[in-house]
């Protein structure tokens, strides 16, 4: 029967906390007790006694390619390493073990510290070439990783434009000074424009610089469904192209542009492309497929933002009922009627009732606090006609 036979190297908490996550994680693939989900996670520096801990480890990894691919097809299986330095002589380990090993998530963060023995470029090249060995990769998260020369980020996009498989790429923090992150977005949007549906480049210094390469691309409707590129440094003007560009968009869900250098003129203009209220037909007319995430939209017990995502004919049917509701408040409704013949009232109070269901069915949105009830909007309708009603009925008499 096989056992873990390697020692504990010290008595520091940190240190033990690793070699027990380690020794936990290596049982687990001998065993087959884990479901797809590999993670290593501490707070520590390398040390050489930490190193037949990750030879066990490595060797239950490799030995783990054949359990991997009798996961239900839905699994989303994932191999993380956080805050946990990984020099030279680790990552060959890994790298040996992970090559018929196929992951559907790689996800590294703080893995080099900084330091030298476990240099930013090691930790970038292992994981590109992972994503080029393995076929099956889906999503790449690098937090704090650095690249630091274009020929890495040329072979990412390289690698992206070929992958069968990968469809979300999130970069946090990993642009190193010798890489422009502006073009390293741009390069990564021109090779996953027809395969990534997540990108993800925020806490960067993003500048545009007069550029309308992003605004341009998201004209372009391409299947990109989330972009994030929050703590940047994009500026009004930016968000105002964006603005225009989002009205001949109709696949992506979610736009999170919070933390940059944008002013409340920038932000009405987002928030203006998503819902216009300016009237009825600049409400129908606005995008209602994607969401624009705000600093106000956060949820500090999972320390998450709140990402919303409905159906866009829901969303639409929303935002004219709001608007509805808020006449109805001011009761203006019927002042913006005054051109609409009194032949076209029934088909009037039948659309009105369809907006008001807005929140029925399923991926709807939930219903409005400050929705007025639709017998207060048909009843201020009504009224507008009321005059009318009696010529119409004798037009009527007499063409009969």
């Amino acid at each position: 029967k096989w056992e873990y036979p390697a020692d504990p190297p010290s008595d520091d908490d940190y240190e033990d906390l690793l070699v027990t996550q380690i020794k936990t994680e290596t049982l687990g693939m001998r065993y087959g007790t884990d479901n797809g989900e590999i993670k290593i996670a501490a707070n520590v520096l390398y040390d050489a006694d930490f190193l037949p801990h990750w030879n066990e480890f490595a060797e239950a990894l490799q030995e783990y390619q054949h359990a991997i691919r009798c996961l239900p097809a839905d699994t989303s299986s994932s191999f993380s390493v956080w805050n946990v330095e990984l020099p030279p002589a680790v990552l060959d380990l890994l790298s040996n073990a992970l090559e018929s090993t196929h992951f559907k998530v790689l996800n590294l963060q703080d893995t080099s510290f900084g330091h030298k023995m476990a240099s930013n470029s090691d930790v970038i090249q292992f994981s590109l070439n992972y994503m080029q060995n393995n076929p099956k990769l889906e999503v790449l998260q690098l937090t704090r990783n650095l690249f630091e020369s274009i020929e890495d980020v040329n072979k990412l996009s390289s690698i992206i434009k070929e992958h069968p498989s990968i469809h979300t790429i999130q970069l946090t923090a990993c642009c190193g000074d010798e890489v422009n992150d502006y073009n390293m977005l741009c390069s990564i949007m021109t090779a996953g424009t027809s395969r990534l549906k997540t990108i993800d480049l925020s806490n960067g210094r993003i500048s545009t610089g007069g550029s309308t390469f992003v605004p341009d691309f998201l004209k372009s409707n391409p299947i990109l469904e989330f972009l994030a590129l929050w703590k940047n440094n994009f500026v009004d003007e930016d968000a105002n192209l964006i603005a225009k560009a989002l009205k001949h968009n109709t696949n992506l869900k979610c736009l999170d542009l919070d933390n940059n250098d944008l002013t409340d003129v920038g932000w009405e203009m987002l928030l203006k492309a998503e819902f216009d209220p300016t009237s009825l037909n600049s409400a129908a007319d606005s995008n209602h497929t994607c969401h624009i995430l705000s600093q106000f939209e956060f949820n500090a017990d999972q320390n998450s933002k709140i990402y919303r995502c409905y159906h866009s004919g829901a969303v639409r049917q929303k935002k004219i009922y709001s608007l509805l509701s808020l006449r109805n408040r001011q009761c203006s409704n019927v002042q913006y009627f005054d051109d609409i013949p009194v032949e076209l009232l029934p088909d009037m109070l039948s659309s009105i009732q369809q907006y008001s269901e807005y929140h029925c069915g399923e991926d709807a949105p939930e219903q409005d606090d400050k929705d007025t009830n639709v017998l207060s909007i048909v009843f201020e309708v009504m009224r507008r006609w009321d005059g009318s009603f009696s010529v119409y009925e004798a037009a009527n008499n007499c063409s009969a």
